[in-house]
Protein backbone atom coordinates (compact mmCIF):
# COMPACT_ATOMS: atom_id res chain seq x y z
CA UNK A 1 0.00 0.00 0.00
CA UNK A 2 0.99 3.27 -0.62
CA UNK A 3 2.84 5.60 1.80
CA UNK A 4 0.68 8.50 2.65
CA UNK A 5 2.05 11.73 3.92
CA UNK A 6 -0.09 13.57 5.36
CA UNK A 7 0.26 17.85 4.56
CA UNK A 8 -2.83 19.75 5.43
CA UNK A 9 -3.56 23.61 5.26
CA UNK A 10 -4.57 25.15 8.72
CA UNK A 11 -6.19 28.18 8.61
CA UNK A 12 -7.24 27.70 5.02
CA UNK A 13 -8.73 30.83 3.51
CA UNK A 14 -9.82 31.58 -0.22
CA UNK A 15 -7.86 34.45 -1.60
CA UNK A 16 -8.98 37.41 -2.10
CA UNK A 17 -10.02 36.52 -5.57
CA UNK A 18 -13.04 34.06 -4.37
CA UNK A 19 -13.55 34.72 -0.56
CA UNK A 20 -16.18 37.00 -1.12
CA UNK A 21 -17.83 35.88 -4.36
CA UNK A 22 -18.14 32.50 -2.90
CA UNK A 23 -18.82 32.49 1.07
CA UNK A 24 -20.53 35.47 1.50
CA UNK A 25 -22.72 34.20 -1.11
CA UNK A 26 -23.54 30.94 1.00
CA UNK A 27 -23.47 33.00 3.69
CA UNK A 28 -26.22 35.05 2.44
CA UNK A 29 -28.27 32.67 0.93
CA UNK A 30 -28.42 29.94 4.09
CA UNK A 31 -31.70 29.00 5.24
CA UNK A 32 -32.09 28.36 9.30
CA UNK A 33 -31.93 24.29 10.30
CA UNK A 34 -34.90 22.93 12.63
CA UNK A 35 -33.15 20.74 15.04
CA UNK A 36 -35.78 18.37 14.02
CA UNK A 37 -33.45 18.27 10.73
CA UNK A 38 -30.21 18.20 12.27
CA UNK A 39 -30.92 15.29 14.35
CA UNK A 40 -32.68 13.40 11.60
CA UNK A 41 -29.61 13.94 9.33
CA UNK A 42 -27.27 13.58 11.84
CA UNK A 43 -29.13 9.97 12.63
CA UNK A 44 -28.39 9.49 8.79
CA UNK A 45 -24.30 10.30 9.53
CA UNK A 46 -23.95 8.13 12.53
CA UNK A 47 -25.66 4.72 10.90
CA UNK A 48 -23.62 4.86 8.13
CA UNK A 49 -20.30 5.71 9.18
CA UNK A 50 -17.49 6.63 6.17
CA UNK A 51 -16.48 4.02 3.90
CA UNK A 52 -19.14 1.33 5.79
CA UNK A 53 -20.16 -0.98 3.29
CA UNK A 54 -19.25 0.46 0.38
CA UNK A 55 -21.18 3.91 0.95
CA UNK A 56 -18.50 6.81 0.43
CA UNK A 57 -18.89 10.27 1.38
CA UNK A 58 -16.27 12.31 2.70
CA UNK A 59 -18.37 14.39 4.66
CA UNK A 60 -19.05 11.55 6.80
CA UNK A 61 -15.27 11.04 6.86
CA UNK A 62 -14.88 14.59 9.07
CA UNK A 63 -18.23 13.85 10.68
CA UNK A 64 -16.88 11.88 12.97
CA UNK A 65 -14.14 13.52 14.21
CA UNK A 66 -14.97 17.23 14.04
CA UNK A 67 -19.01 17.16 14.58
CA UNK A 68 -18.42 19.48 17.85
CA UNK A 69 -16.98 22.16 15.15
CA UNK A 70 -19.35 21.58 12.02
CA UNK A 71 -22.63 23.44 11.27
CA UNK A 72 -25.25 22.16 9.49
CA UNK A 73 -27.09 24.61 6.29
CA UNK A 74 -29.10 24.65 3.77
CA UNK A 75 -28.93 26.17 0.20
CA UNK A 76 -31.86 26.91 -1.96
CA UNK A 77 -31.15 25.59 -5.83
CA UNK A 78 -32.85 26.79 -8.42
CA UNK A 79 -32.07 26.39 -12.68
CA UNK A 80 -32.13 30.15 -13.56
CA UNK A 81 -31.75 33.38 -12.16
CA UNK A 82 -35.11 34.56 -12.46
CA UNK A 83 -36.49 33.41 -9.71
CA UNK A 84 -36.90 35.99 -6.75
CA UNK A 85 -36.24 34.36 -2.89
CA UNK A 86 -37.37 35.88 0.10
CA UNK A 87 -36.02 35.12 3.29
CA UNK A 88 -37.38 34.26 6.73
CA UNK A 89 -36.03 38.15 7.56
CA UNK A 90 -38.48 39.58 4.80
CA UNK A 91 -34.85 39.85 2.82
CA UNK A 92 -35.01 39.52 -0.93
CA UNK A 93 -32.53 38.33 -3.44
CA UNK A 94 -32.31 36.93 -7.16
CA UNK A 95 -31.62 33.11 -7.49
CA UNK A 96 -27.72 32.57 -8.04
CA UNK A 97 -27.15 29.10 -6.83
CA UNK A 98 -27.58 26.88 -9.68
CA UNK A 99 -26.25 23.25 -8.77
CA UNK A 100 -24.23 21.49 -5.96
CA UNK A 101 -21.54 18.86 -6.73
CA UNK A 102 -18.51 16.47 -6.24
CA UNK A 103 -15.66 15.29 -7.25
CA UNK A 104 -14.46 11.61 -6.29
CA UNK A 105 -11.30 9.63 -6.38
CA UNK A 106 -11.50 5.85 -5.25
CA UNK A 107 -7.95 5.45 -5.15
CA UNK A 108 -7.89 7.51 -2.04
CA UNK A 109 -6.38 5.51 1.58
CA UNK A 110 -8.82 7.72 3.70
CA UNK A 111 -11.65 5.30 2.70
CA UNK A 112 -9.92 2.39 4.37
CA UNK A 113 -11.27 -1.24 3.26
CA UNK A 114 -12.94 0.76 0.86
CA UNK A 115 -9.98 2.01 -1.25
CA UNK A 116 -9.22 0.72 -4.47
CA UNK A 117 -6.11 0.08 -6.42
CA UNK A 118 -5.54 2.61 -9.97
CA UNK A 119 -5.82 -0.57 -11.92
CA UNK A 120 -9.56 -2.21 -10.38
CA UNK A 121 -12.23 -1.62 -11.66
CA UNK A 122 -15.34 0.09 -9.89
CA UNK A 123 -18.72 0.29 -10.29
CA UNK A 124 -20.91 3.19 -9.35
CA UNK A 125 -24.48 1.35 -8.27
CA UNK A 126 -26.48 4.26 -6.99
CA UNK A 127 -26.56 7.83 -5.76
CA UNK A 128 -27.65 9.78 -2.55
CA UNK A 129 -28.33 13.49 -2.01
CA UNK A 130 -29.84 15.26 1.33
CA UNK A 131 -31.99 17.70 0.95
CA UNK A 132 -35.76 19.54 1.90
CA UNK A 133 -38.59 19.65 -0.11
CA UNK A 134 -41.64 22.27 0.83
CA UNK A 135 -44.47 21.74 -1.43
CA UNK A 136 -46.33 24.91 -1.94
CA UNK A 137 -48.08 24.17 -5.25
CA UNK A 138 -49.80 20.68 -5.50
CA UNK A 139 -49.64 18.59 -8.75
CA UNK A 140 -46.21 19.69 -10.09
CA UNK A 141 -43.62 17.06 -11.43
CA UNK A 142 -40.29 18.38 -9.53
CA UNK A 143 -37.38 16.01 -10.29
CA UNK A 144 -33.81 15.89 -8.73
CA UNK A 145 -31.38 15.42 -11.58
CA UNK A 146 -27.87 13.84 -11.06
CA UNK A 147 -25.39 14.01 -13.73
CA UNK A 148 -22.07 11.73 -13.27
CA UNK A 149 -19.18 11.21 -15.77
CA UNK A 150 -15.48 10.11 -15.32
CA UNK A 151 -12.09 11.51 -16.39
CA UNK A 152 -8.27 11.27 -15.80
CA UNK A 153 -7.61 12.45 -12.53
CA UNK A 154 -5.09 14.84 -14.28
CA UNK A 155 -5.22 17.92 -16.83
CA UNK A 156 -7.36 15.80 -19.47
CA UNK A 157 -11.12 16.48 -20.31
CA UNK A 158 -13.89 16.76 -18.37
CA UNK A 159 -11.18 17.51 -15.23
CA UNK A 160 -8.93 19.55 -17.61
CA UNK A 161 -7.74 22.82 -16.33
CA UNK A 162 -9.51 22.61 -12.66
CA UNK A 163 -6.42 22.41 -10.23
CA UNK A 164 -6.73 25.96 -8.70
CA UNK A 165 -3.35 28.33 -9.25
CA UNK A 166 -0.44 28.46 -6.94
CA UNK A 167 -1.06 30.24 -3.50
CA UNK A 168 -4.82 30.28 -4.70
CA UNK A 169 -5.31 29.48 -0.86
CA UNK A 170 -3.89 31.63 1.17
CA UNK A 171 -2.88 29.07 4.00
CA UNK A 172 -0.26 27.45 1.83
CA UNK A 173 3.18 27.93 0.27
CA UNK A 174 3.00 30.24 -2.87
CA UNK A 175 4.46 27.23 -4.69
CA UNK A 176 2.13 25.02 -4.31
CA UNK A 177 -0.59 23.60 -6.08
CA UNK A 178 -3.54 21.63 -4.33
CA UNK A 179 -5.23 19.01 -5.74
CA UNK A 180 -8.31 20.63 -5.32
CA UNK A 181 -10.45 19.54 -8.00
CA UNK A 182 -13.71 20.69 -9.41
CA UNK A 183 -15.47 19.84 -12.83
CA UNK A 184 -15.09 21.54 -16.02
CA UNK A 185 -18.44 23.91 -17.11
CA UNK A 186 -19.34 25.14 -19.94
CA UNK A 187 -21.99 28.27 -19.31
CA UNK A 188 -24.10 30.43 -21.27
CA UNK A 189 -25.69 33.90 -21.73
CA UNK A 190 -28.94 32.87 -21.81
CA UNK A 191 -30.99 32.09 -18.82
CA UNK A 192 -32.25 28.72 -17.77
CA UNK A 193 -31.01 25.28 -18.09
CA UNK A 194 -28.21 26.00 -20.87
CA UNK A 195 -25.03 24.87 -20.16
CA UNK A 196 -23.58 22.29 -18.09
CA UNK A 197 -20.59 19.97 -17.58
CA UNK A 198 -18.52 19.89 -20.60
CA UNK A 199 -18.04 15.59 -20.48
CA UNK A 200 -18.99 14.23 -23.70
CA UNK A 201 -19.91 10.93 -21.73
CA UNK A 202 -22.63 11.69 -19.29
CA UNK A 203 -25.30 9.54 -17.49
CA UNK A 204 -28.73 10.83 -16.30
CA UNK A 205 -30.70 10.03 -13.65
CA UNK A 206 -33.84 11.62 -12.80
CA UNK A 207 -35.77 11.46 -9.48
CA UNK A 208 -39.08 12.71 -8.94
CA UNK A 209 -40.41 14.47 -5.96
CA UNK A 210 -43.28 13.42 -3.85
CA UNK A 211 -45.33 13.96 -0.87
CA UNK A 212 -43.19 11.90 0.78
CA UNK A 213 -39.66 13.77 0.21
CA UNK A 214 -40.93 16.98 2.01
CA UNK A 215 -38.63 17.89 5.09
CA UNK A 216 -35.43 15.96 4.86
CA UNK A 217 -35.38 13.95 2.23
CA UNK A 218 -32.42 11.40 1.48
CA UNK A 219 -32.89 11.17 -2.27
CA UNK A 220 -31.35 8.37 -3.98
CA UNK A 221 -31.05 6.81 -7.53
CA UNK A 222 -30.34 3.40 -9.29
CA UNK A 223 -27.56 3.40 -12.16
CA UNK A 224 -29.26 2.31 -15.26
CA UNK A 225 -27.53 -0.49 -17.43
CA UNK A 226 -25.73 -2.26 -14.42
CA UNK A 227 -23.90 1.08 -13.25
CA UNK A 228 -21.67 3.07 -13.94
CA UNK A 229 -18.01 1.73 -14.80
CA UNK A 230 -14.24 3.23 -14.34
CA UNK A 231 -11.25 2.74 -13.60
CA UNK A 232 -9.64 2.99 -9.68
CA UNK A 233 -7.27 5.84 -11.26
CA UNK A 234 -10.25 7.46 -12.53
CA UNK A 235 -11.95 10.23 -11.23
CA UNK A 236 -15.67 10.79 -10.80
CA UNK A 237 -17.67 13.81 -11.07
CA UNK A 238 -21.23 14.14 -10.21
CA UNK A 239 -23.50 17.29 -10.78
CA UNK A 240 -26.47 17.23 -9.00
CA UNK A 241 -29.67 19.78 -10.04
CA UNK A 242 -33.10 20.48 -8.85
CA UNK A 243 -35.46 20.78 -11.93
CA UNK A 244 -38.66 22.91 -11.21
CA UNK A 245 -41.95 21.87 -12.61
CA UNK A 246 -43.60 24.86 -14.98
CA UNK A 247 -40.96 27.40 -14.39
CA UNK A 248 -41.29 30.91 -15.73
CA UNK A 249 -39.50 34.81 -16.01
CA UNK A 250 -40.67 35.69 -12.83
CA UNK A 251 -40.85 32.77 -10.32
CA UNK A 252 -40.70 33.26 -6.78
CA UNK A 253 -40.09 31.35 -3.55
CA UNK A 254 -41.44 32.77 -0.26
CA UNK A 255 -40.27 31.57 2.81
CA UNK A 256 -42.04 34.37 4.85
CA UNK A 257 -45.58 32.90 3.40
CA UNK A 258 -44.59 29.58 2.58
CA UNK A 259 -45.96 30.23 -1.13
CA UNK A 260 -44.50 30.67 -4.43
CA UNK A 261 -44.83 29.75 -8.11
CA UNK A 262 -42.42 26.84 -7.74
CA UNK A 263 -41.93 24.69 -4.60
CA UNK A 264 -38.32 25.17 -3.03
CA UNK A 265 -35.54 22.88 -2.74
CA UNK A 266 -33.03 23.28 -0.49
CA UNK A 267 -29.67 21.50 -0.72
CA UNK A 268 -28.21 20.63 3.03
CA UNK A 269 -24.60 20.65 3.90
CA UNK A 270 -21.93 21.10 6.71
CA UNK A 271 -19.79 23.56 7.31
CA UNK A 272 -16.71 24.76 9.44
CA UNK A 273 -17.75 26.55 12.60
CA UNK A 274 -15.49 29.26 12.39
CA UNK A 275 -15.59 30.87 8.98
CA UNK A 276 -13.62 33.36 9.87
CA UNK A 277 -10.51 31.42 10.86
CA UNK A 278 -11.51 27.75 8.67
CA UNK A 279 -9.21 24.77 10.02
CA UNK A 280 -9.29 23.59 6.56
CA UNK A 281 -11.03 20.28 7.39
CA UNK A 282 -12.20 19.70 4.30
CA UNK A 283 -8.80 19.79 2.24
CA UNK A 284 -6.69 18.24 4.50
CA UNK A 285 -5.75 15.46 2.36
CA UNK A 286 -5.19 18.00 -1.24
CA UNK A 287 -1.88 15.96 -1.70
CA UNK A 288 -3.88 12.47 -1.25
CA UNK A 289 -6.85 12.87 -2.63
CA UNK A 290 -9.29 14.71 -5.43
CA UNK A 291 -12.23 14.19 -3.44
CA UNK A 292 -14.14 17.22 -2.72
CA UNK A 293 -17.57 17.42 -1.58
CA UNK A 294 -17.94 21.30 -2.42
CA UNK A 295 -18.66 22.38 -6.00
CA UNK A 296 -20.98 25.08 -6.65
CA UNK A 297 -22.48 26.36 -9.97
CA UNK A 298 -23.42 29.69 -9.24
CA UNK A 299 -24.65 33.01 -11.54
CA UNK A 300 -20.91 34.14 -12.11
CA UNK A 301 -20.30 30.74 -13.84
CA UNK A 302 -23.18 30.06 -15.94
CA UNK A 303 -23.72 33.19 -17.23
CA UNK A 304 -19.59 34.13 -17.54
CA UNK A 305 -19.44 37.08 -15.43
CA UNK A 306 -15.99 36.50 -13.85
CA UNK A 307 -13.30 39.01 -15.46
CA UNK A 308 -9.89 39.71 -15.56
CA UNK A 309 -7.96 37.75 -13.56
CA UNK A 310 -10.75 35.49 -12.42
CA UNK A 311 -12.11 34.99 -15.77
CA UNK A 312 -10.92 31.45 -15.69
CA UNK A 313 -13.53 30.81 -13.74
CA UNK A 314 -15.88 30.86 -16.04
CA UNK A 315 -15.16 27.51 -17.04
CA UNK A 316 -15.51 25.28 -14.38
CA UNK A 317 -17.83 25.07 -10.83
CA UNK A 318 -16.77 26.81 -7.51
CA UNK A 319 -15.20 24.80 -4.61
CA UNK A 320 -14.97 25.93 -0.89
CA UNK A 321 -12.96 24.36 1.30
CA UNK A 322 -15.12 25.21 4.11
CA UNK A 323 -18.26 23.23 3.28
CA UNK A 324 -19.42 19.69 1.94
CA UNK A 325 -22.52 18.89 0.55
CA UNK A 326 -24.19 15.71 1.69
CA UNK A 327 -24.05 13.73 -1.60
CA UNK A 328 -22.92 10.45 -1.70
CA UNK A 329 -22.47 7.17 -3.44
CA UNK A 330 -22.82 3.32 -3.26
CA UNK A 331 -19.74 1.57 -5.52
CA UNK A 332 -18.68 -1.78 -5.50
CA UNK A 333 -15.49 -4.13 -6.89
CA UNK A 334 -12.98 -6.02 -6.42
CA UNK A 335 -9.72 -4.11 -4.55
CA UNK A 336 -6.38 -5.15 -4.98
CA UNK A 337 -5.19 -2.75 -2.28
CA UNK A 338 -2.87 -4.33 0.13
CA UNK A 339 -3.17 -7.88 -1.62
CA UNK A 340 1.23 -8.19 -1.61
CA UNK A 341 0.98 -7.22 1.86
CA UNK A 342 -1.76 -9.90 3.05
CA UNK A 343 1.77 -11.71 5.32
CA UNK A 344 2.61 -7.90 7.15
CA UNK A 345 2.20 -7.39 10.63
CA UNK A 346 -1.10 -5.91 11.81
CA UNK A 347 -1.55 -3.25 14.27
CA UNK A 348 -3.99 -2.11 16.60
CA UNK A 349 -4.38 1.43 17.60
CA UNK A 350 -6.54 2.17 20.36
CA UNK A 351 -8.88 4.13 21.79
CA UNK A 352 -9.48 5.99 18.93
CA UNK A 353 -10.85 8.82 19.45
CA UNK A 354 -8.87 9.08 22.83
CA UNK A 355 -7.84 11.73 25.41
CA UNK A 356 -4.60 11.22 24.06
CA UNK A 357 -3.13 8.40 25.35
CA UNK A 358 -2.92 5.84 22.47
CA UNK A 359 -1.91 1.90 22.54
CA UNK A 360 -0.52 0.20 19.72
CA UNK A 361 -0.39 -3.56 19.89
CA UNK A 362 0.98 -5.89 16.98
CA UNK A 363 0.27 -9.16 16.38
CA UNK A 364 4.14 -10.28 16.12
CA UNK A 365 7.04 -9.67 17.14
CA UNK A 366 8.83 -6.77 15.61
CA UNK A 367 11.18 -3.52 15.88
CA UNK A 368 9.23 -0.64 14.50
CA UNK A 369 9.13 3.02 14.52
CA UNK A 370 6.06 4.70 15.32
CA UNK A 371 5.63 8.18 14.27
CA UNK A 372 2.52 10.83 14.82
CA UNK A 373 2.48 13.99 12.55
CA UNK A 374 -0.33 16.84 12.77
CA UNK A 375 -2.20 18.56 10.53
CA UNK A 376 0.62 20.66 9.32
CA UNK A 377 2.83 17.79 8.47
CA UNK A 378 4.98 18.15 11.73
CA UNK A 379 6.22 15.24 13.83
CA UNK A 380 5.45 15.33 17.25
CA UNK A 381 5.89 12.00 18.52
CA UNK A 382 8.84 9.45 17.39
CA UNK A 383 10.21 6.17 19.36
CA UNK A 384 11.70 3.20 17.69
CA UNK A 385 9.88 0.57 19.90
CA UNK A 386 10.79 -3.60 20.28
CA UNK A 387 6.84 -4.86 20.20
CA UNK A 388 5.91 -8.08 21.74
CA UNK A 389 2.98 -10.23 19.66
CA UNK A 390 -0.22 -9.46 21.65
CA UNK A 391 1.91 -6.73 24.15
CA UNK A 392 0.52 -3.25 24.03
CA UNK A 393 2.81 -0.37 23.63
CA UNK A 394 1.20 3.18 25.08
CA UNK A 395 1.93 6.45 23.77
CA UNK A 396 1.38 9.50 25.81
CA UNK A 397 -0.29 12.23 23.31
CA UNK A 398 -2.32 14.14 26.05
CA UNK A 399 0.06 17.41 26.05
CA UNK A 400 -0.94 17.74 22.14
CA UNK A 401 -3.96 20.07 21.18
CA UNK A 402 -7.20 18.64 20.26
CA UNK A 403 -7.53 17.48 16.50
CA UNK A 404 -6.88 14.99 13.86
CA UNK A 405 -3.12 13.35 13.33
CA UNK A 406 -1.49 10.56 11.64
CA UNK A 407 -0.28 7.94 13.30
CA UNK A 408 2.16 5.11 11.41
CA UNK A 409 4.29 2.48 12.39
CA UNK A 410 6.74 1.11 10.00
CA UNK A 411 9.80 -1.01 10.63
CA UNK A 412 10.56 -4.87 8.75
CA UNK A 413 7.30 -6.28 7.40
CA UNK A 414 5.15 -3.71 9.09
CA UNK A 415 3.48 -0.28 6.88
CA UNK A 416 0.64 0.80 8.87
CA UNK A 417 -0.97 4.54 8.82
CA UNK A 418 -3.91 4.85 10.88
CA UNK A 419 -5.81 8.83 11.30
CA UNK A 420 -6.11 9.32 14.58
CA UNK A 421 -8.36 12.01 16.62
CA UNK A 422 -7.50 13.93 20.26
CA UNK A 423 -10.70 15.17 22.07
Amino acid sequence: MKKVLLLAAVALGFSAVAQDAVNARLMQAELPVSSAAREKIENIILKRGGAVDELYDYTDFLYQYYSSDMVLGAITTTPDSTTTIVYGDGSASASYNHAVGATYDFNYYGWGDGEFDEGDQVTIDSLFVVGGYEIYQGNRDDKIRFTIFKGADGFSAPFSGVQYPAAYFAALPSTVQPTAKTMAYAGSTSHGLAGGPTSTSTVQVEYTLDDGDTSVALVGVEVPNGGFTMSGDELLGIFVQYIPDSLSGNDTINYQTTSGDINPFYFYYYREGNTSAPQGYFIQDFDSTSTNCSNFLFTDTRYGNWSGTSSWRNDQTSINMNYSHLIWLRASGTSTVGSEELALTEASIYPNPSNGVVNVELNANANATVTVVDILGQVVYRSNENFVAGNRKTIDLSTQAKGMYLLSVEGEGINVVERISIK
